[in-house]
């Protein structure tokens, strides 16, 4: 810092230390500020938690770990028990809010409480994965994450107020951004970042408020204090660069999407794996710039596969998750009872697919419809006799790979389906019929619309899914984020019914629950479309060659199963450009090779029908390739700008903060009279420009040498002379004999002709570093500061 500041007043530190009035207000203050900037981060978790409801427990918590620390460190606790007393004070807290009736008199936890804990745990675990975002905060989404955010508050309070690293405290923050980093389709947001920079900038102007009160407090009496401006330039130095990193971070981290953080360079922490958790990461997995989370699938079956992972049957309430239906689910997965059997006049196909999956980390498992039989799985697996779903039953996530699936595939065509009449109301479980009371009227006239030429429920089904993939519907994955109605829910499919734009759990769902509408029992599959043939072969467990396919995050797909008496569960298609429309479900007046054509994967429309066969090199190839041209033109231009708009922040922070911390000290001049200002500007200026002090100078043997070694003209030296005589008198007069007649004063007008006359001597580079490089902005090592000597040793005194 500067050279020869006034030297420090009498100090006491430790637990002798006398607790002020002043000390006191000091801990509570910093931990109000740790709430204020902890809350301050949380604002961006809106968007991942729906309503604004969560808040309030959120608030209660962080006061409460913030009130426990503080009381701690008021009755002077040692200091590493002032984090546990902030931990003993969350669970207390949370204990109140979410366990009363099992806790000892409302507050202290019990083995109930720890119970009950272990139920909410579980109840957020299954939240989390069963539900998009944002997501409904019930009791164990609330409960985990004011577990987590007092966690956090903990952390910064420890850092910012109890162990006085105010700056370190930011790695706590940062904890709480991962969340909407990961999370949100558009990351933080503006909003959400300015929020959490100004929390953690309020923290660093604490810690630097704390500074000063303690200066003042130790060194009452003494003739002149530290100025407040090198603290202050300090902290906003931190802030400035937090920011500069901010900024720079999505450039240079892999792991970011391309974009300016904090608006639209959201964090992919998770990409290694798939995990397809059912309709909660459907949209960002399609939104994958590349492809990750490669799965594979070989199989015997002359048709192309959907890979279901689970389905979706309850369309009322705002969000929209598979249920588990734990009641009906059976054990063993080795022999399954087939699914409803079709006519005798439907034949079946049995299809045997041996699945590769080691980046897909799910407890639902990934099997092609429907299924009969699974082998080579370890662990207990369950499954449902009504959706043939399969599911871990312990609720691992773990990825699995080899094993086998023979499924039962009823062979349909388009004459056996435009035969069969209406379903009777008993034919399945009402929760493949059952509709919202409050279904928004544009998805009953939207349905009534698209079926009003058509009749019976083949023909019903074949005029929604066209009515879909008509030239009115868009498929884009962004205008749902754009629009705000990205995700699921009644609410959500009525704004794309209105905007006609979306992806394909928009086009599903809305082919579904309009076909409840007008009669069909419906449901949502949700797993993998068909992918690409890799062009080779394995044998399978029986000797046969199976042909192998490959889809990865891009292929992640939703589609909707009607039910027809007599064929079971049949899918459809109403996504344009996405999957595989089947044969059956292809109108007579249209041509089936150019309909396979018109649906196949844009990222795949090169190929001819059928897709010639890419060896597995063309094909990793392929996955590596850069965006098009066209989708990449902008981006260097983009990343050149940020970079531009990044170097000069870089380059004038440093400057404006000088210049206002000279600005400062300039003011308080003026407004005291007093010659510390004054000095400490002289000495900044001359390490600005390359003339560093020493451990043993004095101010007037630092003056003396700078003199020389600056060359300073005489009428400078004169001015450095006059400077250093008005800081020596001031700071080393006896306080007690009180105002001396004759003593010099300090003038600015000395600082000004210092100067000048030292970017008079000084070459072009030294003026350029000393302008936007000073290096008194810059903290300077120890040995290099100039000590103030006890009066009796300083000449002349």
């Amino acid at each position: 810092m500067t050279a020869t500041l006034a030297p420090p007043g009498p100090t006491r530190t430790g637990p002798s230390a006398p607790r002020t009035r002043h000390t006191g207000n000091a801990q509570w203050a910093g931990g109000a500020v740790t709430a204020i900037a902890v809350l301050l981060c949380c604002l961006s978790v809106h968007g991942v938690l729906e309503g604004s409801a969560w808040l309030w427990p959120l608030g209660m918590a962080v006061a409460a770990v913030v009130a426990g620390t503080a009381l701690a460190r008021w009755f002077r606790f040692p200091t590493a028990l002032v984090p546990v007393a902030g931990m003993a004070a969350l669970v207390l807290v949370l204990t109140l809010m979410f366990s009363a009736d099992a806790a000892f008199l409302g507050i202290f936890p019990t083995a109930a409480t720890l119970e009950r804990a272990g139920t909410l745990l579980a109840g957020a675990q299954t939240t989390v994965i069963t539900q998009v975002i944002p997501v409904i905060p019930d009791a164990g989404v609330v409960f985990v994450a004011c577990l987590a955010v007092g966690l956090v508050t903990v952390l910064v309070d420890t850092l910012a107020v109890t162990l006085r690293m105010p700056a370190a405290s930011g790695f706590g923050l940062f904890t709480v951004l991962l969340v909407p980093a990961i999370i949100k389709p558009q990351s933080v947001g503006v909003a959400g970042f300015a929020a959490a920079a100004a929390g953690y900038l309020l923290i660093l102007a604490a810690g630097t408020w704390q500074e000063r009160r303690d200066r003042a407090v130790q060194g009452a009496g003494a003739p002149a204090s530290r100025p407040s401006g090198p603290q202050a330039a300090g902290a906003a130095g931190i802030g400035a660069g937090a920011l500069v990193a901010a900024l720079l971070v999505s450039l240079a981290i892999p792991g970011f999407n391309a974009g300016a953080f904090p608006q639209g360079a959201r964090f992919n922490f998770l990409t290694g794996t798939t995990g397809l958790n059912p309709v909660v990461t459907l949209g960002n997995d399609l939104r994958q710039p590349t492809a990750t989370g490669r799965i594979t699938y070989a199989t015997d079956s002359t048709r192309p596969l959907y890979l279901r992972s689970t389905t979706l049957e309850d369309f009322s309430g705002t969000r929209w998750a598979p249920d588990t239906r734990e009641n009906d689910r059976q054990s063993g997965v080795e022999e399954m009872a087939a699914a409803p059997a079709p006519d005798p006049g439907i034949p079946t196909d049995t299809v045997r697919t041996v699945i590769g999956s080691p980046s897909y980390a799910s407890p639902w498992l990934l099997a092609p419809y429907a299924p009969s039989a699974v082998s080579g799985l370890e662990g207990s697996w369950t499954w449902d006799p009504a959706t043939m779903t399969i599911l871990s039953g312990t609720g691992s996530s773990e990825p699995r790979s080899g094993y086998e699936v023979v499924s039962e595939a009823p062979i349909i065509t388009g004459e056996a389906l435009s035969g069969i009449p209406p379903a009777p109301a008993d034919a399945v479980d009402p929760m493949f019929t059952d509709l919202p009371g409050n279904l928004p009227q544009i998805i009953r006239d939207t349905a009534r619309e698209a079926v009003a030429d058509a009749r019976g429920p083949y023909a019903q089904a074949l005029a929604l899914q066209s009515y879909l993939r008509g030239p009115d519907f868009d498929y884009s994955l962004e205008a749902p984020v754009e629009g705000g109605y990205d995700g699921n829910g009644i609410d959500v499919l009525a704004r794309f019914l209105e905007q006609r734009s979306g992806y394909c759990i928009h086009f599903a769902s809305a082919m579904a629950v309009m076909a409840r509408e007008v009669g069909i029992p419906s449901r949502m599959g949700l797993g993998y479309a068909p992918g690409r043939a890799t062009g080779t072969t394995i044998p399978g467990p029986d000797g046969t060659e199976l042909d192998e396919y490959a889809v990865d995050a891009r292929d992640a797909h939703a589609w909707p199963e009607l039910y027809f008496e007599g064929a079971g569960w049949v899918r459809f298609e109403p996504t344009p450009s996405r999957g595989v429309v089947p044969a059956y479900s292809v109108e007579r007046q249209q041509n089936a090779a150019s309909a396979a054509q018109a649906d196949a994967d844009p990222r795949e429309l090169q190929n001819p029908v059928p897709p010639a066969l890419p060896t597995t090199e063309s094909e990793a190839e392929a996955e590596s390739q850069p965006l098009a041209p066209e989708e990449t033109a902008g981006a260097p231009w983009a990343g050149v700008g940020i970079g531009l708009l990044v170097a000069a922040a870089a380059v004038l922070t440093p400057w404006a903060l000088r210049r206002r911390r000279s600005g400062v000290r300039r003011q308080e001049h003026a407004e005291t009279g007093s010659a510390a200002p004054a000095w400490a500007e002289a000495t900044d200026l001359a390490q600005d420009f390359g003339y560093r002090a020493r451990t043993a100078d004095s101010p007037r043997s630092y003056a003396d040498r700078l003199a020389v070694q600056a060359e300073l003209p005489q009428h400078a030296a004169n001015a450095l002379a006059r400077l250093r005589t008005a800081y020596e008198a001031e700071a080393y007069a006896n306080p007690a004999s009180g105002p001396r007649t004759g003593r010099s004063r300090a003038d600015w007008q000395d600082v000004d002709v210092l100067r000048s006359a030292l970017r008079a001597s000084a070459a072009a580079p030294v003026r350029l570093r000393a302008k936007f490089i000073p290096a008194s902005f810059f903290p300077a090592p120890r040995a290099g500061q100039a000590q103030a000597r006890p009066p009796s040793s300083v000449p002349g005194s």
